[in-house]
């Protein structure tokens, strides 16, 4: 087999350095600076993350040539509420961004004024508290003390925590008589401590063990009924009901 020839060798060596003179060249092409960019947002909350969008803006003006797209998609990957990241060069002067946000099955707030934490892999991610509006909308929040969520960001979620998940993912859509969900893993017992808070009816269930969504709903349902024969709308107080399996539990 005969070698190629001194020219094609040298053409083949060429090539890459004019390759890498062309994109050098373009990149001081005005018509080439990134006037626009498009950002399609798929999953969680449906909104582009402010981190995100101002990570963009700052591309406006440079050349599409000029941008490290691998590079760039790893630092808007490395915002906690984003999945994955794919950035695409339209010519002449478009930057396409498509942009997977986590698939987060509730939204964890604390008791510390505007800390809050996304659910992934068993593990809570720290959420930039301008993005919390826009989760409210779409998933169920459930509060926790700080040094609970604290704990559960630096290790895992415990098993407690996974079963209160469960049962209000069960629940989301199903009842919209519950208000606010509040739970504390330091109790007496292994469960925790549930707290579903029925606002309108002023009343509280407290969840003493695992149950099902059914069991929510049918307490719910029940409370709803006592409290409108008590007329409880007339009342400032508030009514506090004990769910376990076997049943409902008035306490006060």
């Amino acid at each position: 087999m005969r070698r190629p020839g001194i020219k094609v060798q040298l053409m083949l060596l060429l090539i890459p350095v004019f390759f890498l003179l062309v994109i050098a060249t373009l990149r001081f092409i005005p018509q080439f600076d990134v006037r626009a960019i498009q950002v399609t947002i798929q999953g969680g909350s449906k909104e582009t993350p402010p981190q995100a969008t101002e990570r963009l803006a700052s591309l406006v003006g440079t050349s599409l040539f000029a941008i490290n797209l691998s590079r760039q998609e790893a630092l808007l990957a490395s915002i906690s509420s984003i999945a994955s990241v794919q950035l695409r060069r339209k010519l002449p002067s478009i930057l396409e961004a498509t942009i997977t946000l986590v698939d987060s099955p509730v939204l964890v707030l604390t008791d510390r004024d505007g800390q809050a934490y996304l659910v992934k892999d068993q593990k809570l991610l720290l959420l930039d508290a301008r993005e919390i509006p826009a989760w409210k909308k779409v998933v169920s929040t459930i509060e926790v003390p700080v040094q609970y969520a604290e704990l559960m960001s630096r290790y895992r979620v415990d098993d407690s925590f996974l079963q209160v998940l469960d049962l209000v993912q069960s629940l989301t859509g199903k009842t919209t008589l519950i208000t606010t969900i509040k739970y504390d893993n330091n109790s007496s017992n292994s469960f925790g401590k549930m707290v579903l808070e029925l606002s309108s009816l002023h009343a509280q269930i407290w969840v003493r063990e695992p149950v099902s969504a059914a069991h929510v709903q049918a307490a719910v349902a029940l409370v709803a009924q006592q409290q409108k024969d008590a007329l409880s709308f007339l009342s400032s107080g508030t009514s506090r009901y004990d769910l376990y399996r076997e049943g409902l539990v008035r306490r006060q």
